[in-house]
């Protein structure tokens, strides 16, 4: 379990749909053009998003995508599960050093059962920290406290 990029990539994404005008939806192409990112690589991360619940998206003249929950309400967690691999912190985890280190087969059992119960709280303490996080957190606000209403199809086009 780590961080990639397509997390990070995935909350600038959120809130950028987030931040558009009522009504108003952005191609993959204008996204992966704001954000510097390849449209295949942009694609794959819209896919799981949608796929998540996260995102509409609409194939029309215009079409695009929109944000489909509330950024109050999606929690950094639920990003990271609809775009990062779901290995554990102890999938791909070689143990065999432990093994190496003690003469005694039942030593070797015992911390190595420490090393385990020490990632796996580790990993609950992660998830649960990003639970407790939530999109709206990073999109910029007005004075008011809502979120900033950017045209990015304009900005865009303008580049």
């Amino acid at each position: 379990m780590k961080l990639n990029n397509s997390f990070i990539q995935s909350l600038a994404i959120l809130v950028m749909l987030a931040e558009l005008p009522q009504g108003t939806a952005l191609k993959s192409q204008e996204i992966s053009q704001r954000m510097d990112v390849s449209p295949t690589y942009l694609l794959k991360i819209a896919k799981k998003l949608k796929d998540a619940g996260l995102i509409n998206s609409s194939a029309s003249k215009n079409g695009g995508y929109t944000i489909k929950k509330d950024i109050r309400t999606i929690s950094f967690l639920e990003v990271f599960e609809a775009v990062e691999e779901n290995d554990t912190f102890l999938d791909k985890l070689d143990l065999n050093p432990i093994h190496n280190m003690f003469l005694s087969e039942k030593i070797v059992h015992e911390q190595e059962l420490v090393v385990k119960n020490i990632l796996l709280a580790a990993e609950t303490e992660y998830k649960q920290t990003l639970a407790q996080h939530f999109v709206d957190e990073i999109a910029p606000k007005d004075a008011s406290g809502k979120t900033l209403e950017i045209n990015w199809k304009q900005i865009i086009s303008e580049k």
